[in-house]
């Protein structure tokens, strides 16, 4: 399994959105991988991670009390 590792930019850094597409690329790759030799099929996997990642999405945008903040605070 991918370890995923800490942000090396502060939230106002422009790079920080780069590393992150990087890093969750590099994740989801990695479960899409398992995913597969566990025998599912690339399609199914890729329409339910769309959906997994657009319920999130969703929630995120209807949850009126979250105080959005990176988890390490930086």
């Amino acid at each position: 399994m991918t370890n995923i590792r800490s942000p090396r930019y502060t939230a106002a850094d422009t790079g920080r959105s780069r590393e992150c597409e990087n890093v969750c690329a590099s994740a989801i790759t990695d479960v899409v991988r398992r995913a597969v030799a566990a025998g599912w099929r690339e399609e199914e996997i890729a329409l339910h991670l769309a959906d997994a990642a657009e319920n999130y999405v969703i929630y995120l945008a209807t949850k009126p009390d979250r105080k959005l903040r990176a988890a390490n605070n930086n």
